[in-house]
């Protein structure tokens, strides 16, 4: 890409990831995390603030692992604070987990990691690494309180169009 094209596309990932973090990712919280939904909750604690935050990730389970996509690269709060403590709770498909030894991959070392469909996005939104933990034991008392801190209702029906229109406003940015 030429710097000016770079420069572009930069402020439109900027845009898109704002958009993401005010808008879709409330919304999202209230679906994460739950049976049959891709999206999981990233809990993790600030590195300088030391307060508990919840990120909505797409999130797969390879073996006794989770794998994460980064379409936004390491220069992202959440990623960082997961380096830094070296531990987070993942909430995934109806269950909550100790994640431990965060380390970056390249998408090619998990190749079933996600179905063929969301791989293409993932490859679409720029995913060039990927973030692998190794689960860890079950911590149910973190899926009841996320899931009554963000319960779902009315709001979770708009989430699915949300989610749909940021990823073909993504691919048609991309193009």
């Amino acid at each position: 890409m030429s710097g000016k094209t770079e420069s572009r596309y930069r402020q439109v990932q900027d845009r898109v990831r704002g958009f993401n973090k005010r808008i879709l990712n409330p919304f999202t919280l209230r679906l994460a995390g739950r049976p049959l939904v891709p999206y999981g909750v990233v809990r993790h604690v600030g590195r300088r603030s030391g307060r508990e935050y919840d990120t909505p990730v797409l999130v797969s389970e390879v073996g006794d692992q989770f794998v994460v996509p980064l379409p936004y690269g390491t220069d992202v709060d959440w990623y960082q604070n997961v380096r830094a403590a070296d531990e987070c709770i993942v909430v995934h498909g109806g269950h909550a987990y100790l994640a431990e030894s965060p380390r970056l991959v390249d998408p090619a070392a998990v190749p079933d990691a996600f179905p063929t469909w969301q791989e293409e996005m993932i490859r679409e939104a720029g995913s060039e690494q990927y973030l692998r933990m190794d689960r860890g034991e079950e911590v149910p008392t973190e899926y009841t309180e996320i899931t009554r801190k963000y319960p779902s209702g009315p709001a979770v029906a708009g989430i699915a169009g949300a989610t749909l229109a940021a990823a073909v406003l993504w691919r048609a940015v991309r193009r």
